[in-house]
């Protein structure tokens, strides 16, 4: 089974770096967000997965975290260090502003109950979520090392999800046979989207978000976008199609030219490469009279991250000018997809960026896989 786990020297530098970037605007504390499973900023901070609800504070002295549900802070306490934990009932919000100045930074959507004590208290709230977003772009080498195992337990669950590919089978079997995998080698819950057609008749872009008790036959394809992890919030990500029997057009030949981009993309991107190359060499999906529904290519590893790019034919199109550097994590996924959208193929996964050009954090081979 994979484990993984942070150490001390990371969560300082991720702090010291978080309150460098509040100084910035003129706060010297930050209280960051999260409800209901979402909140990167209070995980990247103190290594909690949001539950229900969570408020994270730090400054230069401490690093406290307030949990919704009596019930849940045990285990906090368990596996969080150098944390002070408390219940997220009382006067908390009294408590959260106990000692700080009258500008506060943030992360995350603002619990209204919090604004409107800053309101009424004369204390300013300064968002600096997107200036924390592109401190999380960089990579740390212990980040990496996580988004590592992201990419092999993700591996694990695909060739799973492909071995159950077989006729007879529904979509949700192959849901269950990645969640099985993954969860197996100590993987946590991400994404797992996939979407099944039938070859001569295809009805379905890509991607798909949920199965649908579609079942497999001879003749389906099958393309699928799968995201497992190990630590919170650093999954791997692998984007594949499968074909149950010989494929057919237009199938062939949507693999064909999204391969062709996306090794073409992954053989330039080095340090310095701006992103409106990569965009440039998606443009051979247009010429070959094909376009595509998803992004081209984003930033991923604690959070959903720029760039995002487009090929030039998506709406919207998202067209970054920005100069890549070590330590960025990218998805690159050209979806092909036909120009009416009934037919497409995924693939793609997740690279950083090293001093050279880049580690592939994936193994699993790529290519139209038949079965």
């Amino acid at each position: 089974m994979l484990t993984f786990e942070f150490s001390d020297t990371e969560y300082s530098n991720r702090k010291i770096q978080t309150l460098a970037l509040a100084a910035e605007l003129g706060c010297d504390s930050v209280i960051a967000f999260g409800e209901n499973r979402s909140g990167v900023a209070v995980t990247y901070l103190t290594g909690w997965s949001v539950t229900r609800a969570a408020v994270c504070a730090i400054d230069r002295n401490d690093t406290h975290l307030w949990i919704q549900f009596p019930n849940h802070v045990p285990y906090a306490r368990r596996i969080l260090r150098d944390c002070a934990i408390h219940e997220l009932h009382g006067d908390w919000i009294q408590d959260l502003f106990s000692g700080r100045s009258s500008r506060v930074a943030t992360l995350g959507p603002v619990d209204p109950r919090v604004r409107k004590h800053a309101d009424t208290n004369g204390i300013a709230l300064i968002p600096m979520d997107k200036e924390h977003a592109g401190l999380r772009m960089i990579k740390s080498n212990e980040e990496i090392a996580a988004l590592q195992l992201g990419g092999s337990v993700s591996d694990i669950a695909a060739q799973a999800l492909i071995d159950a590919c077989v006729p007879g089978t529904r979509d949700w079997d192959l849901l269950a046979a990645a969640k099985d995998a993954y969860t197996r080698a100590g993987g946590r819950d991400y994404i797992c989207y996939i979407c099944v057609t039938d070859m001569h008749n295809p009805d379905r872009d890509v991607p798909s978000q949920f199965p649908e008790g579609r079942v497999l036959s001879k003749g389906s394809v099958v393309t699928f976008e799968l995201s497992a992890a190990i630590a919170p919030e650093y999954p791997g990500q692998i984007l594949r199609t499968v074909s149950l029997g010989e494929p057919i057009d237009p199938y062939p030949s949507l693999i064909a030219v999204a391969e062709l981009v996306k090794a073409d993309i992954k053989s330039a991107i080095a340090p310095g490469v701006n992103t409106q190359e990569l965009i440039l060499i998606s443009q051979t999906i247009e010429n070959s009279g094909f376009t595509t529904t998803d992004d081209l290519f984003h930033g991923f590893g604690m959070g959903y991250l720029e760039p995002v790019g487009t090929s030039s034919s998506r709406t919207p199109r998202h067209s970054p000018n920005m100069d890549l550097s070590a330590g960025m994590a990218l998805v690159i996924q050209p979806n092909v997809t036909l120009i009416d959208h009934s037919a497409g193929v995924q693939t793609g996964e997740l690279v950083v960026v090293t001093s050279t050009g880049i580690a592939d954090m994936h193994t699993l081979p790529t290519g139209l896989i038949t079965v």
